[in-house]
């Protein structure tokens, strides 16, 4: 169902809340509030200067109200998935202090705390390891006109505790607009495998916050193949001794596409480690941004972090903005980071036109093996699959690739 009360996303900010428990009308009144005085960003804003979203910003939408992912997977036996509504009615005490992890939230995740009106719980309690992998999925179909969905989902996983996350956003074009918040809370040796796959052709915008206890792990794989615009933010917060971190992921580019990766990673205790890989291609006309920061506070001695950003620029008309950097505040470190921007390896071409195979072919393979890495670090085997085939389709020759791998 369709709110047929068109808005701006500001204009859509009530003046005071009156529903749900105070430490929750506390919070949506300060998102609210922080973006009566600050807004929604604008070129201005240095974080988001290359992705302009006066469009979106400045648009009216109606409010779509599915926009709670559902589970495309059955739930395995000891894991349960409550709706944020019906807890914030029954048991609003379990989600006080777990509905801002990351902190005060900021433009589109400040809209997304001030406006949602349910989404998901999911939890696993301490010591229980899931093998079977949750699957969650979120579809947009075009509608007549403008619409906005606020998606929310907060996953917690116990001590010892273990899961792999799916999730699918898929969508039309249009004027559609996603606006989701994935929250995670790892317990102590806690570990979780996130894959997140953006096929929407529409708007979106999406934010994904972690907060890791001691010797946790937290591994996040990003597949975007297209968008008229995205953006998704990744930030983790490495608050116990020993948690590791790895952020992997692969965005490929067409046409008008605007894609926005943003990662921060901030080491808070010692004897930590992360890792981003990120792998790019845009062609055509696309725009393709990848801004990275690690943070490295004081007392986060023995910190160990790495950056590396590659991509391929296939079209005089395309663009990409790359931006790996460091922020260190100790001493007793290893960090690293890069960044390159180039076309494909002529080495590698001619070696393969050696081989009998045309410039063509040769070409479409080096693209789709250059984001085929990423894809296979995907640990489950279904979406691996699905992902593999997903490239392939958007890349010449597929048929002849598909012979050869």
């Amino acid at each position: 169902m369709t709110n047929t009360n068109r808005q701006t996303l500001l204009g859509s900010l009530p003046t005071s809340f009156d529903k749900g428990p105070d430490w929750l009308r506390a919070l949506r009144g300060r998102a609210a509030e922080t973006l009566r005085e600050h807004g929604l960003p604008t070129k201005r804003t240095e974080a988001w200067r290359f992705t302009p979203v006066r469009s979106v910003v400045d648009a009216e939408f109606s409010r779509e109200e599915e926009g709670v992912p559902s589970l495309a997977s059955p739930l395995p036996d000891g894991v349960t998935a409550r709706s944020l509504r019906d807890v914030l009615r029954s048991e609003p005490e379990l989600l006080d202090g777990r509905l801002d992890l990351g902190g005060a939230p900021t433009h589109f995740a400040a809209l997304n705390t001030a406006l949602f009106d349910d989404g998901l719980w999911i939890d696993v309690p301490a010591g229980n390891v899931v093998e079977a992998p949750i699957e969650l999925a979120l579809a947009i179909t075009k509608s007549a006109g403008r619409g906005v969905v606020y998606s929310r989902v907060l996953v917690t996983v116990g001590d010892d505790a273990e899961l792999t996350l799916v999730e699918t956003y898929a969508g039309e074009e249009g004027g559609q607009l996603t606006n989701s918040v994935v929250e995670v809370d790892l317990g102590c040796n806690a570990k979780m495998s996130h894959v997140r796959v953006h096929e929407n052709a529409g708007f979106q915008v999406g934010r994904v916050d972690v907060r890791q206890a001691a010797d946790s792990a937290y591994r996040s794989t990003v597949v975007t193949l297209g968008g008229a615009l995205l953006r998704f933010d990744v930030r983790c917060l490495l608050q116990g001794k020993g948690a590791e971190c790895q952020l992997d992921g692969a965005y490929l580019i067409d046409g008008d596409d605007h894609v926005d990766h943003h990662t921060v990673v901030e080491h808070q205790a010692s004897h930590c480690r992360s890792e981003q890989t990120y792998r790019g291609i845009a062609s055509g006309k696309g725009t393709a941004v990848f801004d990275g920061i690690v943070i490295v506070h004081r007392g986060a001695q023995k910190t160990e972090a790495h950056q590396e950003n590659r991509n391929l620029l296939l079209s005089d008309m395309a663009t990409i903005h790359t931006k790996p950097h460091l922020e260190i505040d100790a001493d007793d470190v290893i960090c690293s980071h890069g960044a390159t921007v180039g076309s494909l390896d002529q080495d590698q071409l001619f070696y393969l036109r050696t081989r009998g195979i045309p410039e063509p072919l040769a070409n479409a393979m080096l693209t789709y093996a250059f984001l085929e890495s990423i894809v296979d670090r995907v640990i489950h085997e279904p979406t691996r699959a699905r992902m593999r085939e997903a490239l392939l389709t958007r890349i010449p020759h597929a048929e002849d690739i598909r012979g050869v791998t």
